[in-house]
């Protein structure tokens, strides 16, 4: 691998040289949340592995170059000092070209539901509106403790952790004033879900997942995760809710109401995606951070992959036991599950992937990037931006990157980063980045 050619580099990006730093001096040392730069001699504190903090763009493999382009940049959009708003979801709205983003839960569990413009009409501090969702006509209050996020249909898909009194559930809010909401799953055969994290639409086979006209198909799935985060943060609402289930996976298909487990063993399952195709289902495990305030490094911090397995209709595969024309959806479930990256900076948390197959996840140092056979191409690594990196560094004053929980993939290879108190957009200015969840009219 040619990775000490600068030449072939833009002027904001940097090789990280794997060949050069498969030894590093001893002796040595790094904590699993500081970013992948931050090795260090823990007797005199020098960083063995630095990076340039001012080069965002660290190429791990020579594909990543076609992402970036020749002229990727990465600037700041929105900042609120104050408190983490910029926390997860990460939904894009073609009509108004806006960005769905939901805030951390703050002291009175009613974290921010919001939009943000990306096309710089308003100033970074400013660049937002909230959204206020209230319950639709004969519906309960359900959307509270919002944490992912996606769109289904003409309509937002919200995970909401739930409260105590408040079960947690997948319900659905429009995007336009008055935005009226109302849930549409709220528990497992009786048992309330932990607390929601995550969520994706799968449309019916054979079509790719940026099909939202689908949405409404009777044999269209949703997909989420539910570990126990929002409990183990003892989180104010839920001070008096233990978990009822393990920490788990499940489909749910609203045509028929049917809800299914189709993944365990996570220690803590965290987000999800599908590739373009629909075919193979990420999850991430972030069980490394327990919740409680507790590190666990021998927990995993990885990506899963598994086979996403569906009839074909086209071939009778649904058709129902008793014939003469009766159709009935069986599935989709998930088969093969293989690791299909480790994260080395913190963990993996919000994933998404292009029609490329690349796939993305927020990290603790920015947004990663592999391939569909999981090798990691590149980062995109946020490093504050007035942040300048000494060549030696006490131990204590570690170099300071901004975790990234989810993020979305916009039109034109723009990347919008959530990274708590600051959103970032990458402009990516290769020909390959186009998100698999951007549906036709978004394209280029």
């Amino acid at each position: 691998m040619a990775n000490t050619d600068h030449t072939t580099l833009p002027l904001n990006a940097q090789w990280y040289p794997l060949k050069q730093y498969a030894v590093l001096p001893a002796p040595l040392a790094r904590e699993p949340l500081d970013p992948s730069f931050y090795a260090y001699n823990p007797s005199t504190g020098a960083l063995v592995a630095p990076l340039d903090p001012s080069k965002p763009f660290v190429a791990y493999h020579p594909d990543f170059l076609k992402l970036l382009g020749e002229e990727p940049s990465l600037e700041v959009v929105a900042a609120h000092d104050d408190y983490p708003l910029f926390h997860e979801a990460g939904i894009w709205l073609e009509e108004t070209q806006e960005v769905v983003f939901t805030g951390n839960c703050n002291p009175s569990f009613r974290n921010l539901l919001g939009t943000l413009r990306l096309d710089g009409s308003r100033s970074v501090e400013s660049s937002w509106d909230r959204i206020d969702p209230r319950p639709a006509d004969g519906e309960h209050e359900s959307v509270i403790a919002i944490n992912g996020g996606t769109l289904y249909g003409n309509q937002l898909l919200l995970c909401c952790q739930g409260t105590d009194s408040i079960p947690s559930s997948l319900s659905v809010v429009s995007p336009t004033a008055p935005h009226m909401s109302r849930p549409i799953l709220n528990n497992f055969q009786g048992r309330p879900f932990n607390a929601i994290n995550d969520v994706v639409v799968l449309p019916p086979f054979p079509h790719g997942t940026d099909r939202v006209d689908l949405h409404g198909d009777e044999a269209t799935t949703i997909w989420f995760t539910d570990p126990t985060y929002a409990y183990m943060q003892r989180s104010p609402g839920y001070k008096n809710h233990p978990p009822q289930l393990p920490n788990q996976v499940y489909c749910f298909t609203p045509a028929t109401g049917e809800v299914r487990c189709v993944a365990d063993g996570l220690a803590m399952p965290n987000g999800i995606c599908f590739n373009h195709a629909g075919t193979v289902c990420y999850i991430t495990d972030t069980g490394m951070i327990a919740g409680d305030g507790t590190l666990h490094p021998q927990r995993p911090a990885t990506i899963y992959a598994y086979d996403v397995v569906r009839p074909d209709p086209s071939a009778g595969a649904d058709a129902g036991a008793g014939g003469g024309g009766e159709h009935r959806h069986w599935g989709p479930r998930l088969e093969g599950k293989r690791v299909f990256a480790y994260c080395d900076a913190g963990v993996p948390d919000g994933i998404k992937t292009d029609k490329a197959g690349n796939v993305y996840s927020g990290t603790g140092e920015g947004v990663s990037i592999w391939n569909a056979h999981g090798t990691l191409l590149g980062k995109i690594v946020l490093f504050p931006l007035s942040h300048t990196l000494p060549s030696s560094l006490p131990a204590p004053n570690k170099p300071r990157t901004r975790y990234c929980a989810n993020f979305c993939l916009c039109p034109n290879g723009r990347v919008c980063i959530l990274a708590e108190d600051r959103v970032y957009v990458a402009r990516l200015d290769g020909a390959e980045v186009e998100g698999s969840l951007l549906p036709e009219r978004a394209r280029g």
